[in-house]
């Protein structure tokens, strides 16, 4: 915006710069001459005046009629002598034009030029004649009907220059702005035209406004012209519908526009108004409203011009739910009947919300009360439950009776109970007539019944009636296994009869149950005892400290690798009495590192046979009970081997088979008996254990497998 007010500025002051800049050929305008509007009879001057004028420029001013020259320098011609001079200072160039008590010929255009200035200036001067008055305006006198036209015709006074005319409806503009000429004093015309008018436009304000066009010289005249339009009755109400509580009043209202004004008529459509009404011109008054005043009314408003106006309310009178009065108040059916239902009817405005209640329950069902199929648990009393918004609740109780064959329900289909405790069996009756008496059997295990009675020894039966349902009990007293089996609840009346089943379960007293399983777990906690205390007194070593023997003190010189395959027994390192070798399986642990391979030699040429072996004392004894010693021991004694100053041993063993490719297999010894041997591949003992000073050898597997072992790291 900044940038376009600039750029316009610019031309502006270029354009003026262009005009007032001196010519290489001569004068130009210091001021052009500008255009006028006066009052007939005052006074107008036109100002001209030039820069650099020669002594041979003529300054000329030519004007109406046509373009007659006025002047020629100071020079008036004599057409124009008495109102027109030319003022100024011819010296600075000033040539005005002066017009004396201007009139209306004096209008039209005027130029001031000179023969050195190429662009002549032309102006207008304006002589305005006032109008004598305001404009007139004919046609619609008389008050029109809607629907007949209108044509309003305005027409001006006088006035130099012609006045445009203009209608105006209120404020706004309406129609067109064409005039029509007229020879007399010349005034114009302006015409008004609508096809139909309304009840709208009943007093509209139409003026008709003559403006000359010069408003700082003569203000605009105008002339209005009140329309009168008669128009038929239009009632409106101001709520088609209206609600009331009975005994309430209401006031019925309509609103009439017409013009002239409408007498106003009450009525009820298909009925006579209520005796209590009260009419008051456009209102309708209903001292108390019943139920039966509901309705339709109308107010017709009449004034002589068709179509008659009407308006309609509907009237709703509220009043509170009645339950229909055929409603029996006990119904009776039968037992298994499919289907049935009860029908309830309740009066009320607004419509009534009708459902079913069991009395004294918050049960509720729609309406109608329906049952597919009926049973005694159904029967009892209802109530027909009618509520409206704003009302109390109306209720009417209905009895529904149940006749049919009895129907037997048992507690539980199955009963348990202990070896000689008591068992009791329900069953409750419900029939319409009640049975006199229930029946209870007794199915066995054959099949085969009877029937139960109180004659029975340990039997029992008792019957309670409540209401009208029976309960029956029976009991039987120390119950074996012998009583189990199927007991019969039945029961029937003049329809017909019903029963059901209950099993019987005996179990075995709890008594013999506990002691049985007291007696096992207190064999298992002793078993378990026992195992904890022989693999604790092991890894003790307190089992073998009672033992005199002395062995010799076997020295290692390398660790003992874990034992072959044909130098262990089977059974993963245990002895024959079942008690887990602790020392075997430690080592076949990783508590004993396994030394590296001879690689120099062939494994089947190792440990094959060995004369003698003498036994150093240089390395202590390598075995699990030597680790667990007590401090200040002979490192080189055995608590389970007896001591020798020196000890031939001899021992042969058989070259051993190759490893086996599953790595994660144990080794398994061949077998071997109790006093030490190790069989040889035929089947025969090639060699024994000795020892001097009169022992017997090993005295166990443990000191047998040490000496193995330790002569095994010994020959590796």
């Amino acid at each position: 915006m900044a940038e376009d007010a600039v750029r316009i500025l610019f031309l502006v002051v270029l354009a003026l710069w262009t005009t007032q800049l001196p010519s290489a050929d001569g004068a130009f305008y210091r001021r052009r001459p500008e255009s006028k509007v006066v009052l007939e009879g005052e006074d107008a001057s036109l100002s001209c005046s030039f820069n650099d004028l020669s002594s041979d420029d003529v300054v000329n001013w030519q004007g109406p009629p046509g373009e007659t020259i006025i002047s020629a320098g100071r020079k008036i011609s004599v057409l124009y002598g008495r109102r027109h001079s030319i003022v100024g200072d011819a010296s600075q160039g000033e040539y005005n034009l002066h017009i004396r008590g201007a009139q209306v010929e004096d209008s039209g255009d005027y130029r001031c030029s000179t023969p050195s200035v190429r662009a002549a200036a032309d102006v207008t001067l304006t002589v305005v004649v006032p109008m004598v008055g305001p404009p007139d305006i004919t046609g619609a006198e008389l008050p029109l009907t809607a629907g007949d036209e209108l044509l309003l015709r305005c027409r001006s006074r006088g006035g130099f220059p012609p006045p445009r005319l203009t209608w105006y409806n209120g404020t706004h503009r309406f129609g067109s702005e064409d005039t029509a000429g007229d020879d007399e004093g010349g005034s114009v015309t302006l015409e008004l035209f609508t096809a139909r008018v309304s009840k709208w436009d009943d007093g509209a304000n139409f003026t008709c406004v003559a403006d000359q066009g010069f408003p700082d010289i003569v203000r605009p005249r105008a002339a209005s012209r009140i329309l009168r339009v008669d128009y038929p009755p239009t009632v409106s109400v101001p709520s088609p519908s209206v609600h009331a509580r009975e005994g309430q009043s209401v006031n019925l209202t309509c609103y009439v526009d017409s013009n002239p004004k409408a007498t106003v008529t009450w009525r009820k459509l298909g009925d006579r108004l209520p005796r209590d009404s009260i009419q008051r011109e456009r209102s309708l008054q209903i001292v108390k409203v019943s139920k039966y005043d509901s309705g339709v009314y109308q107010c017709e408003a009449d004034n002589r011009i068709l179509p008659v106006g009407v308006g309609s309310i509907r009237l709703e009178v509220f009043y509170p739910p009645s339950i229909d009065s055929t409603l029996s108040d006990k119904a009776s059916v039968m037992y298994g009947h499919n289907d049935f239902s009860l029908n309830c009817f309740a009066d009320g405005n607004p419509k009534p919300n009708i459902r079913w209640r069991r009395k004294d329950t918050s049960l509720y069902w729609e309406n109608p009360l329906r049952f597919h199929r009926v049973r005694y648990d159904v029967e009892g009393t209802y109530q027909c439950v009618a509520t409206s918004d704003g009302f109390p609740v109306v209720k009417k109780e209905v009895e529904i009776d149940v006749l049919g064959k009895p129907q037997v329900e048992a507690a539980s289909p199955q009963v348990s109970t202990n070896q000689g405790d008591v068992a009791r069996f329900y069953c409750d009756v419900i029939g319409d007539p009640l049975p006199e008496k229930v029946t209870w059997l007794w199915r066995n295990k054959n099949g085969v019944e009877s029937v139960l009675l109180e004659t029975n020894n340990g039997i029992s039966i008792t019957e309670k009636i409540v209401g009208k349902m029976k309960t029956a009990t029976l009991s039987i007293d120390h119950v074996t296994s012998d009583d189990e089996g199927i007991y019969i609840c039945k029961a029937a009346n003049i329809f017909s009869s019903d029963q059901r089943e209950i099993r019987l379960t005996v179990k075995e007293s709890r008594t013999s149950i506990i002691a049985i399983i007291s007696v096992s777990v207190a064999v298992i906690v002793m078993a378990t005892v026992s195992v904890i205390g022989v693999f604790v007194a092991k890894r003790k070593g307190w089992i073998c400290a009672d033992e005199k023997h002395a062995t010799p003190a076997l020295s290692p010189i390398r660790s003992v690798p874990p034992l072959p395959k044909y130098g262990r027994k089977p059974g993963h390192g245990t002895n024959d009495s079942g008690v887990e070798d602790l020392e075997m399986q430690e080592m076949d642990g990783t508590l004993k590192p396994r030394p590296p391979p001879r690689l120099d030699k062939d494994w089947t040429s190792i440990g094959l046979s060995y004369p003698r072996l003498a036994h150093s004392n240089t390395l202590p004894p390598y075995s699990t009970v030597e680790r667990q010693r007590p401090d200040g021991q002979d490192p080189r004694l055995s608590a389970c081997i007896q001591e020798e100053d020196s000890i031939p041993v001899v021992v042969q063993v058989e070259p051993p088979a190759p490893p086996p490719k599953d790595k994660k297999r144990r080794w398994k010894r061949r077998g071997g008996d109790s006093a030490g041997h190790v069989p040889q591949p035929g089947g025969n003992s090639a060699s024994h254990v000795h020892q001097q000073g009169g022992n017997s050898g090993v005295r166990n597997h443990h000191q047998a497998d040490n000496v193995l072992n330790e002569i095994q790291a010994e020959s590796l």
